[in-house]
């Protein structure tokens, strides 16, 4: 188990049992109270003297970066050069702008606050990876994350580092898993790191005030001790030894020997006993068991953990012992040893995460926005007090005997009403060098310019009017601008991502136990989320998983104005190519800043057919959509194909029916020419017989015309009788008829000459 070292020199069980077989030779267990042994009193010192080392190491920057934040807070004036002013009878005047560049980079990370999820490592895993997700968005709000991030984010922007902690506290405090944001004056490490994560650096500690009955009733068996720490601080002319302006400016106050020059004990004598606690993690070189092969590959070895647990009798991972560099914890003051242990986080990584801003290159050391304006802004205030320091007084110039008494005249032109005798002929010239009050706001003018140029955040972010006017000028000094400030989000987000590890670790780690919590959508639904309960896909410490930051571009402008670009382009785009219009919609819409912009692209998708690019191959959603799309697809092709044939059959039947009319008209056909050729052969037979008989053929006609019989000779005879009857009938019809008379153009002809209708019958 993990060996806790307490306050009584006792020995506390952890849940989660150490991979360290024998601890280091400075925790080895001796006879008696182990924290004050002689191998812990040699470990107290040599951690006592790392910190002093690195106190004098970062002393002269820290006091930079303490002017850097007060140059943003408005303290901008040093305490001689305001009572100077103050003794000429000004105001010691601060036009801060430098606090408005750091104000726009501050509010541009509240505005876009990064966006995370999980990602397996195996396709099975998926599930998981999901809950897992959930479970930090949970915890980040819980732990009002965001806004301990800006906190320490602004920390970084205005001094140059910020500081976050994220640990675990137990179940007593509420939720295990702990976000906070830390001081940077309380902050010290390893000088000589080169990482931006400071993995490479052998300490990482922070210091803390604490009251000492709050010290005492959390170590109970070290109440001597702790008192000796505060007898400790009292001999010295600050506090003690191992902090320095920064670290303990809040502490001087409190007690009474700061700037502010008040007392703590003036009413009663009281006075608040505090001392200062160190928490220091190290590392040192120790043969510890770890994991090899499967996903937790790397991993200090928890026979605890389920995960580590399956994966080594599957066989799929081994426990091997390697010298390794393992993180302990150390707490003590001044005085002596509070507690001692090896890290109980896995991961073996520092709990504090810095936000870098910029580093100086010789040391190291960091440095924020406004070290390099902090000059410039020094300047803007002695500017403008000169120029109103000469606009507000009276100048003379004069010769000797110009008037008779000098005090007098000092006096009359302090008043607005001022009258002046001069003795003739003497030289008299009041407010002189007036015209220089005008040279000091130019410079002043200019200084500001310059401080926008050299903080990088110009007019055009800040939203003021320019004199660029067109689109294309103010897009490029809002990318100045940006570019300016873009390592301190790309630290920003390095960090976010380092400490995305370390969360996914502990809650891997630590949250084992049975839990229901709720998460809410965009739209402020609440989600209930089930995570251990027995399900292989909501259990969360048997598998490995990966944080990735999945932010907005914090860019608004710039991705804006290429939204903008996009959408002109489709707009010329859309009159000849519209399917481009249509399947890159999604996209698009997907790229603005809008409200509800994931439900509205899910529901263009919907319509359009189109599929999220970065949708996972076996995601729920997705199968029942292409389900869905895939049987209406065959529902369709299903209709299509029963009009089809329907259509074939209609033509098949209509084929027939004509084939069937062709057919019995051929046979009507060949039944006539049957029948003429059977009449054709009687009517040859009879003639032949009428040849033989001629007297047959007269008794023969006689009988076929009173039968009705008529032959084709008979019938075109009678059609030319016919119509030689009617012509002759239409001849007298016409003689008959009197001459017409001659009627003019455009009359109506006289009723009853009608010309008479003439039908054939």
């Amino acid at each position: 188990m993990f060996d806790l070292q307490a306050d009584d020199g006792s020995v506390r069980k952890k849940k989660y049992k150490s991979p360290i077989p024998d601890t280091p030779a400075p925790v080895r267990q001796v006879a008696g109270n182990k924290l004050d042994s002689s191998a812990m009193t040699r470990l107290h010192l040599r951690l006592l003297d790392i910190w002093q080392r690195e106190v004098d190491r970062q002393a002269a920057n820290r006091i930079d970066m303490a002017i850097d934040e007060d140059v943003y807070d408005s303290i901008q004036w040093s305490e001689d050069d305001a009572q100077t002013l103050r003794d000429r009878g000004q105001v010691p005047l601060v036009f801060n702008v430098t606090a408005t560049t750091v104000d726009w980079v501050i509010g541009t990370e509240k505005n876009a606050r990064t966006d995370f999820s999980v990602l397996p490592r195996r396709k099975e895993d998926g599930k998981p990876a999901e809950k897992k997700t959930e479970l930090l968005k949970y915890l980040s709000d819980v732990n009002r994350e965001p806004f301990e991030v800006s906190r320490a984010f602004a920390d970084g922007a205005k001094v140059g580092i910020g500081w976050m902690e994220d640990g675990w506290q137990g179940d007593e405090e509420g939720e295990p898993i702990y976000a906070r944001y830390e001081n940077w004056r309380n902050m010290l490490w390893d000088s000589t790191a080169t990482q931006l994560d400071i993995e490479d650096g052998r300490y990482v500690g922070r210091s803390k005030w604490v009251d000492l009955d709050v010290a005492i009733a959390t170590f109970p068996k070290r109440k001597a001790m702790l008192k000796r720490s505060v007898d400790d601080a009292d001999n010295f002319a600050m506090l003690d030894a191992y902090g320095d302006y920064p670290m303990d400016q809040i502490e001087l106050e409190n007690q009474g020997r700061g700037d502010s020059g008040y007392t703590s004990d003036r009413v009663t004598g009281y006075r608040r006993n505090r001392l200062r606690i160190f928490e220091l993690w190290f590392r040192m070189p120790v043969e510890t068991e770890r994991m090899r092969g499967g996903v937790f590959s790397g991993e200090i070895f928890d026979e605890f953990s389920p995960g580590h647990a399956d994966e080594v009798e599957n066989g799929e991972a081994e426990v091997v012992k390697k010298v390794m560099m393992r993180t302990y914890v150390a707490l003590f003051t001044s005085a002596g040893m509070l507690w001692l242990s090896p890290s109980p986080y896995r991961h073996n990584k520092y709990p504090f995460t810095p936000i870098w801003y910029k580093r100086r290159g010789r040391d190291g050391m960091p440095y924020g926005l406004v070290r390099n304006v902090r000059d410039i802004q020094t300047d803007i205030n002695k500017r403008a007090s000169k120029a109103l320091h000469i606009l507000s007084s009276n100048k003379i110039i004069m010769e000797d005997g110009a008037v008779d008494d000098v005090t007098e005249l000092a006096e009359e032109a302090a008043r607005p009403d001022a009258v002046f005798v001069v003795a003739s002929g003497k030289r008299f010239e009041l407010n002189a060098d007036r015209e220089l009050s005008q040279w000091h706001l130019e410079l002043m003018s200019r200084n500001i310019q310059m401080l926008q140029q050299v903080g990088g955040v110009t007019d055009e972010n800040l939203g003021r009017s320019t004199n660029a006017v067109s689109g294309v000028a103010i897009e490029a000094r809002q990318a100045q601008g940006q570019l300016a400030t873009s390592g301190l989000f790309d630290n920003h987000r390095l960090a976010q991502q380092i400490r995305g590890e370390k969360k996914l670790s502990l809650t891997e780690q630590f949250m084992d136990q049975k839990k229901q919590f709720r998460i809410t959508n965009k739209r402020g639904r609440p989600e209930w989320i089930d995570i251990n309960d027995g399900l292989p896909e909501n259990d969360i410490i048997r598998t490995k998983a990966d944080f990735v930051i999945s932010e907005d571009d914090w860019r608004a402008t710039v991705r804006q104005a290429q939204v903008d670009k996009l959408l002109e382009l489709l707009g010329k785009l859309a009159p000849v190519a519209p399917q481009v219009a249509v399947v890159s919609l999604d996209l698009i819409v997907e790229s603005m800043d809008l409200p509800q912009g994931e439900e509205l692209v899910k529901r263009i998708r919907q319509v359009t057919g189109m599929v999220d690019p970065d949708a996972e191959e076996n995601d729920p959603e997705q199968q029942a959509q292409a389900q869905a799309k895939a049987q209406q697809q065959q529902l369709q092709s299903e209709t299509i194909m029963a009009q089809l044939r329907k259509l074939l059959a209609d033509a098949v039947k209509a084929e027939a029916d004509a084939a069937k009319s062709q057919a019995i008209a051929k046979e009507v056909e060949a039944k006539i020419a049957a029948t003429n050729i059977n009449a054709q052969s009687t009517a040859l037979d009879a003639a032949s017989k009428v040849a033989i008989a001629p007297a047959l053929a007269d008794v023969a006609d006689h009988m076929l015309h009173e039968a009705g019989f008529m032959s084709r000779t008979e019938q075109e005879s009678n059609l030319r009788a016919l119509a030689e009857a009617a012509a002759q009938q239409q001849a007298a019809a016409a003689a008959q008829q009197p001459p017409q008379q001659q009627i003019p153009p455009g009359a109506a002809a006289p009723a009853g000459n009608e010309p008479a209708q003439i039908g054939l019958g």
